[in-house]
């Protein structure tokens, strides 16, 4: 299925490329606009936004998993310059790309959709959606340690040696490309509503900065169902016995089901890569923190290296 819709969607660009490629041309101030506009709309200036740095800041303080690192550590700085890049990135590019897919997929498979799931009740229809959505997360996340090249997109989100707040804006673009190739689909396939769609990604989104702090938890029994600061500390460790681990984003059942949950409940190693060519930031000054991310977007198309 997903073969057909990417054949499918080569050929609408090709039909769609000019009047898309005038669109950007035309209007790249626009974008650029819209996209940090979002920003400051949609997270610096929301209360919710910094309630959740003041109690993550505080977590790490009185419970840090790594006791050496700073509060205010240079990852927290560099991945903080990717919370901008993912802005501008999730504006033009996936926004863009979502939009595409969502049409290809009226015009040539809208015969695929399920309508079942607009019958149960609000309350039913969100739990529905976020099991959904959280595996379909986990399937992704998994295919990104198991396919060699996507291991190569992914493991700049896991060369931070720092885990903090903004941890989880650390991606390639081209992994929300096939993250969002995997969600989309069955997501339009189904028929969720956009509503729940949104309450279930802010869901995601805001737990997932919780549990990529530094910080020393593992939620006591909550931790059999839900992803802790511990268990995903075991899936970014740099440790060769935690590979592979651990992959779920909001609950950990699937980990459980599925035979990926690790044994190791209580340790808190150090996180990284092996990669010893990885274009890490090689000191704090400004413009490099702010170039580094696009050396290391780019590191994938010149490493022949997969190493864990």
């Amino acid at each position: 299925m997903l073969a057909i819709l990417a054949i499918l969607a080569l050929i609408f660009l090709t039909n769609q490329s000019s009047r898309l490629l005038s669109f950007i041309a035309a209007t790249p101030r626009a974008m650029f606009s819209r996209a940090f506009k979002q920003l400051v709309q949609d997270s610096i200036l929301t209360v919710p936004f910094w309630i959740a740095i003041a109690i993550t800041l505080t977590l790490q303080t009185l419970a840090p998993a790594q006791r050496e690192q700073k509060l205010f550590s240079r990852g927290l700085a560099e991945d903080g310059v990717w919370f901008v890049y993912e802005a501008v990135l999730q504006s033009i590019i996936i926004v863009t790309y979502v939009d595409l897919l969502a049409r290809l997929y009226g015009k040539y498979a809208s015969f695929l959709t399920v309508t079942s799931l607009n019958q149960p009740p609000g309350w039913l229809r969100f739990l529905i959606a976020i099991l959904l959505v959280d595996f379909l997360y986990w399937v992704q996340h998994y295919l990104h340690h198991k396919i060699p090249f996507l291991w190569k997109l992914h493991s700049l989100h896991h060369s931070q040696t720092e885990l903090n707040f903004f941890t989880d804006f650390r991606y390639h673009v081209l992994e929300y490309i096939v993250r969002h190739t995997v969600l989309i689909i069955p997501l339009l396939i189904f028929k969720i509503d956009v509503p729940v769609i949104a309450a279930v990604a802010i869901t995601q989104r805001w737990y997932s900065r919780f549990y990529h702090g530094n910080i020393r938890t593992n939620l006591g029994p909550l931790k059999y169902f839900l992803v802790t600061p511990q268990s995903h500390r075991i899936h970014h460790s740099i440790e060769p016995q935690h590979a592979d681990q651990n992959f779920g984003a909001i609950f950990s059942i699937w980990d459980y089901l599925l035979g990926t949950a690790s044994t190791d409940r209580k340790s808190y190693p150090q996180t990284g890569i092996a990669d010893a060519g990885f274009p890490h930031r090689t000191s704090g000054r400004i413009s490099e923190i702010l170039l580094a991310p696009l050396r290391q977007m780019a590191y994938p198309f010149r490493s022949r290296s997969s190493s864990r």
